[in-house]
């Protein structure tokens, strides 16, 4: 009875406790620590909802201000069926705006998310760790790669890059033999959900998961690395394109959200954003060229606006949160 009150009941009685049995844990760990020591801040990251609820008790107790750090915000993106969204969007509203401050991870989801709750919302985006610097694989010789790195899921759908592939291969931009995608990291099942094969002329494969260490070292030696971005959810910049900005290699998003990865390539000048076929089989042959003459050639970057991605920038950001608490 307990483990379905817990898996079943719990979830949609107790959203803002869930998971029941960690809530449990942490609830009493953190009334510990408050109770010997004295903190100047809380920051409670979300998802899930359960590190709110604890940090807004806790803040109500001791009186210690705290923070929303929302990652994923469920009044601005799809994250679930219709029903769960509404549930745990609604507690999202309430306990976020009881927080002292919210911190969200981008200015689409910050702007949105303002406007629902009607206050100010900061913006402290991921970021990449300049130290993380892993040697280069050797690259595999003769073939321009184009990597993906991450899972790939239904709304990510790679088909305009094969479509724009095809047309190079076609019109004799690209060689076959000279072209290959990479999906490190991706089941096999999406292969068949997005009907790849079809592609008949279109060499890719699907790789295991890797450790991070070796996952940044096969981005770092890639020629052109993928992003697929979600046109229709505002806000997403997942923290693999920080990592893609920190490799300095080109980067292709598609399609084109004409939001924050556009505005991030755009800025920082380390890519494109596309979702036109003939445009993307255009950039390719154009990279193609480029990297015919040079296998690590590389785009004009503006290094300033990169360096502003770095997880030690991103700490000084969230420093001056923590400091207008005061």
């Amino acid at each position: 009875m307990n483990r379905f009150f817990i898996r079943n009941l719990a979830p949609w009685l107790f959203p803002d406790k869930t998971p029941y049995n960690w809530w449990k844990l942490a609830r009493r760990k953190a009334f510990e620590l408050c109770e010997k020591n004295s903190f100047d801040a809380i920051i409670a990251t979300h998802d899930p909802l359960a590190t709110l609820s604890i940090a807004s008790e806790l803040s109500r107790c001791f009186g210690t201000p705290w923070i929303a750090d929302i990652r994923d915000s469920w009044n601005v993106q799809k994250l679930s069926s219709p029903r769960k969204q509404k549930l745990i969007s609604k507690h999202e509203r309430m306990l976020s705006s009881l927080a002292n401050k919210v911190v969200s991870v981008s200015d689409g989801i910050s702007d949105e998310l303002g406007r629902i709750l009607g206050k100010k919302i900061h913006t402290v985006s991921n970021g990449y760790d300049i130290d993380e610097v892993p040697l280069v694989q050797n690259r595999e010789e003769g073939v321009f790669t184009i990597l993906y790195a991450g899972n790939l899921s239904h709304s990510r759908n790679p088909r305009p890059l094969f479509e724009a592939i095809e047309k190079c291969i076609a019109k004799g931009l690209i060689p076959k033999k000279s072209i290959k995608v990479c999906f490190l990291g991706s089941s096999e099942k999406f292969v068949e959900h997005f009907d790849l094969h079809r592609f008949k002329t279109v060499s890719f494969s699907c790789e295991e998961r890797v450790s991070r260490i070796k996952a940044l070292s096969r981005i770092r030696s890639a020629s052109v690395l993928l992003v697929l971005s979600h046109p229709n959810e505002k806000g997403v910049l997942t923290g693999k394109v920080f990592d893609y900005l920190n490799s300095r290699r080109p980067i292709l998003a598609v399609p084109d959200d004409s939001g924050e990865i556009q505005r991030l390539l755009n800025l920082s000048k380390s890519g494109v954003s596309l979702t036109n076929p003939n445009e993307i089989a255009l950039q390719l042959a154009k990279w193609f060229e480029e990297w015919k003459k040079d296998t690590q050639f590389k785009l004009d970057y503006d290094e300033s606006e990169i360096r502003k991605h770095s997880r030690e920038r991103k700490t000084e950001e969230l420093v001056e949160v923590l400091e207008s608490l005061q």
